[in-house]
């Protein structure tokens, strides 16, 4: 199973469940928290440090630079990443940008960096 790090980041996108799935089948991110809340919108915070917000405000769609994800097998994920409908960007393989516009750069960890990082449990 692929591991990965990154710390709490917010994205507005269109489709929560969409995302939900993406990050669950690429990095194996899990939900931490749910909120669905009459008159807000939905939103999932994933273990991993995500937050998806849902609006159906396209001009909010994917607005983020772009998350940068330290796996411990990157040609692994890129692979996974690339079964779904993602465009590579000019940067390198390892950029990519998802359906809303949202971009992630997939970056190689040092041996033995993402399990010192998961047992701090800062939360």
């Amino acid at each position: 199973m692929t591991k990965a790090y990154i710390e709490h980041i917010a994205v507005f996108v269109t489709d929560v469940e969409w995302y939900v799935d993406f990050f669950y089948q690429t990095l194996s991110f899990t939900e931490r928290l749910r909120k669905e809340e009459p008159g807000q919108p939905k939103q999932v915070w994933l273990y991993g440090g995500i937050q998806l917000i849902e609006s159906q405000e396209k001009h909010h769609s994917g607005k983020l630079g772009h998350l940068g994800i330290m796996v411990d097998d990157q040609q692994a994920v890129l692979k996974k990443i690339n079964t779904y409908p993602v465009k590579q960007l000019p940067q390198g393989e390892n950029w990519l940008q998802l359906p809303d516009g949202l971009c992630l750069e997939i970056l190689q960890a040092a041996p033995g960096s993402i399990e010192q990082i998961q047992a701090a449990k800062p939360w």
